[in-house]
């Protein structure tokens, strides 16, 4: 009887030094959950390589980082959502710096009219010559930048007639965002300007409350605008990026340097699929809108260059003579 009682303790001795080396067992870390809102229709290239990268994140990730995404504005307008990622209520955002000129005067060096030769040329400037300051700038703003994607070039649509030159703008009631850039360069044109909300753009077209607007051909194509206009110009008067920005707290304390390596490499992936989607379907959507009545012209973009000195110095007068100066060297600097 006793034998078996010295048998039991040993044992249990034995157990209880195995337990007192052994790795403790904690509890899985949670998954972080973010918001990622965004203006683009969900047959827009920046929303199917948005989805993608989502997906890749959480492959990458094993499940540990998921992101929700909100198209189309579902979260607000995109001035508003901006607004509300700066502030924490969203995570994260795909913006339009034009968004927050009201918070950032200087990021709306990007809007400059006929700045950019080429595509390019305006990928060469944000994303290298460009990058530090625009990283820097979005930082100031209260923003985290994380890669860029694209809307593309502005083009203008109207129901009144071909676009071949700067005099045939002249006159027309051009429907623009509240954007200083936009509406300095067709006042330049000689056009009179109409700030019109975009959800309110379809119904003042079909009204004829104003004879045109302005947008990336995607988006005039989502949009449909063009069911009320007859012609449309690839005018290229604005290049229009939109970029992947999250909230400075919720980047740094809700995600941990392997996580928000992971989304900067998906993102950058990313937004170079989109851009490569935006040009490519950009010559379909010509196309099908053709198909439906619409005249496309090509106009030579130079006269209207020509044109921009009024816009030039409205701008240069917003924006100081050093953030003018500093962006024309680094535009100049991409076009090497």
């Amino acid at each position: 009887m006793t034998h078996k009682i010295q048998i039991s303790r040993r044992i249990v001795l034995q157990a209880g030094a195995a337990a007192a080396f052994a790795p403790a067992i904690l509890p899985a870390r949670a998954a972080v959950e973010l918001r990622l809102t965004h203006p683009a229709d969900v047959t827009h290239p920046i929303h199917t390589e948005a989805e993608k990268m989502v997906k890749r994140v959480a492959d990458r990730t094993s499940g540990q980082v998921k992101i929700s995404l909100f198209p189309n504005n579902a979260l607000g307008s995109p001035v508003e959502t901006a607004q509300q990622t700066r502030l924490g209520a969203i995570d994260m955002i795909l913006m339009n710096p034009a968004n927050i000129e009201a918070i950032s005067k200087n990021i709306g060096v990007i809007n400059i009219p006929y700045q950019f030769d080429s595509y390019e040329h305006a990928h060469r400037t944000l994303d290298v010559t460009a990058r530090d300051w625009i990283s820097q700038t979005l930082a100031t703003a209260g923003f985290t930048w994380i890669a860029n994607f694209e809307w593309g070039f502005r083009a203008l649509s109207n129901s009144r007639k071909p676009v071949l030159t700067p005099a045939d703008v002249q006159g027309m009631k051009i429907r623009v965002p509240p954007e200083l850039a936009i509406k300095a360069a067709f006042e330049a044109l000689g056009a009179n300007t109409q700030t019109v909300a975009f959800q309110e753009v379809y119904l003042a077209l079909a009204n004829k409350t104003v004879d045109g607007q302005d947008n990336p051909i995607g988006t005039t194509f989502a949009a449909k605008f063009f069911e009320v206009q007859s012609h449309i110009a690839l005018t290229k008067h604005i290049y229009a990026p939109i970029m992947l920005a999250a909230n400075p707290r919720a980047w740094q304390n809700k995600l941990d340097g392997a996580q928000r390596r992971i989304i900067t490499e998906e993102a950058v992936v990313a937004g170079a699929a989109a851009r490569k989607g935006v040009r490519d379907r950009e010559e379909e959507y010509l196309t099908a809108m053709q198909k439906t009545g619409v005249a496309i012209t090509r106009p030579d973009v130079a006269p209207f260059r020509a044109k921009m000195t009024p816009a030039y110095e409205v701008l240069r007068k917003s924006l100081g003579d050093d953030t003018w100066n500093a962006w024309s060297r680094m535009v100049t600097a991409a076009r090497a």
